[in-house]
């Protein structure tokens, strides 16, 4: 791995990490949730009813994470389970008013993150980005 890769890694980790932290705090000043719990209903939002295991594998998170996180969120009454009625072992997940009403507030905030953060690139350059973070995505 040449010098440069090595940098772009590093550049890669450190950005993302910094993102995080920034994008978290903004979510829980503004709406006492983490970006993770953001993701979780913003996932119902669109898929009421996911099953436990998708709403897991959709956000890269692994069995024993999602079920704390998901515990966590139906403590706060952001979500709730509801056991499947095809399949005893499945659990279905849906956002709360609370928790919606919360994914519904959150969308300004996001909008102006993702401002902050293309502000000073061409539709040329936002497209480039998006296909490099595509491919990783794809290829790890």
């Amino acid at each position: 791995m040449s010098r440069r890769q090595q940098r772009l890694s590093l550049l890669l980790s450190l950005a993302q990490h910094r993102l995080l932290k920034n994008a978290d705090a903004a979510f829980k000043e503004a709406l006492g949730i983490s970006t993770t719990q953001l993701g979780v209903l913003f996932l119902l939002q669109k898929n009421p009813g996911a099953m436990f295991k998708d709403v897991g594998d959709a956000l890269g998170i692994n069995a024993s994470a999602i079920t704390a996180l998901v515990s966590r969120m139906e403590d706060g009454g952001l979500v709730r389970r509801q056991p499947s009625n095809d399949d005893q072992r499945a659990i279905h997940l849906f956002a709360t008013a609370d928790g919606l009403a919360r994914a519904t507030a959150a969308r300004p905030i996001l909008a102006r993150l993702n401002a902050r953060l293309t502000e000073d690139f061409s539709e040329r350059e936002l497209t480039t980005i998006a296909r490099f973070l595509n491919l990783i995505l794809e290829r790890f």
